[in-house]
Order: C-alpha cells, then sequence, then structure tokens
C-alpha cells in the first residue's frame, strides 16, 4: 500500500505524483471501481489479484462534505476540479484519510459509509498509529463480469 498507482497516474482525486491508496467501504465497491476502468477484460482477469482489509479510526478521517464537492467532480473522464480537492487534502496532512463520495453508486447512498470511497495517505505522520492493514486475500473475479 505505497500509492504508486496513484503517483504514476493520478485518478479522480488526485493528479499524478501524489502518493495515495484508494479504498473503498466494501470490497464489492472496490471490485467495481476497478471494473468501470478496465479496457482489457482478458488481460485483466489473467493477472492474480488480492484485497485486504484496511481500518482507521474516526479521528484518522475527514469527509468531504456534499457542499464542499466541486462542480463536475463526478465528470467521466475526471477532471482537475476533483483532483484539486485530493491534492489539497493530502498537502494539508490533517487527516490520515479522506473520506469521499463514489461516483458508481446512486447518489442516495453516496454518504453511506459503506458505500464511500477513501483516500489514504500512506505518507502521513500517524499511519503507524491509526491505520491497521489486514490480511492479504486472493481475489477471484467471476468472469462473466469481463462480459462485453
Amino acid at each position: 500500500m505505497t500509492g504508486w498507482g496513484a503517483y504514476l497516474n493520478g485518478g479522480r482525486w488526485n493528479t499524478s505524483e501524489r502518493f495515495v491508496v484508494y479504498l473503498s467501504g466494501t470490497v464489492t465497491l472496490a471490485m467495481l471501481e476497478v471494473l468501470v476502468h478496465i479496457d482489457d477484460a482478458e488481460a485483466f482477469l489473467s493477472k492474480q489479484h488480492v484485497y485486504h482489509s484496511v481500518s482507521f479510526d474516526d479521528a484518522s478521517v475527514a469527509v468531504l462534505e456534499q457542499d464542499a464537492l466541486p462542480p463536475a467532480w463526478n465528470a467521466r473522464p475526471e477532471t482537475l476540479a476533483s483532483q484539486v480537492v485530493g491534492d489539497e487534502f493530502l498537502e494539508r496532512g490533517e487527516h490520515a484519510v479522506l473520506a469521499v463520495p463514489s461516483v458508481v453508486v446512486p447518489t442516495e447512498l453516496r454518504y453511506d459509509p459503506l458505500y464511500m470511497n477513501y483516500l489514504l495517505n500512506p505518507r502521513h505522520p500517524d499511519l503507524a498509529t491509526t491505520v491497521e492493514v489486514g490480511e492479504v486475500h486472493d481475489l477471484d473475479w467471476d468472469p462473466r463480469l469481463s462480459r462485453g
């Protein structure tokens, strides 16, 4: 959990050259978030995938409230509007985790903690005392998910 993927490619909530780890409230939401970005299902399914649980105390989490969402935060593809929010979170360094809404879930569920995404700052100084990373588990994708 280094944040290298986001560093190299950027994401909805960060520009490239920013270390951040994207987490989801459930493994199924994490899977859905991954699936919407897959261009080559066959190549994707041919690779080994893993997941692990991550827990953190409430005090380490800031929530991006609905009234603080920038215009076009949910644009496809993502825009600088949402990326600046994540970059500023990382720069401030006040919290180890930022809770953000998911674009892929229905609007009415976006602020339910199980349906939110979480940005983890892997370089936060309190990371070791506020975030616990669980065991790594193999993740076997149902091949029906790769149908076009």
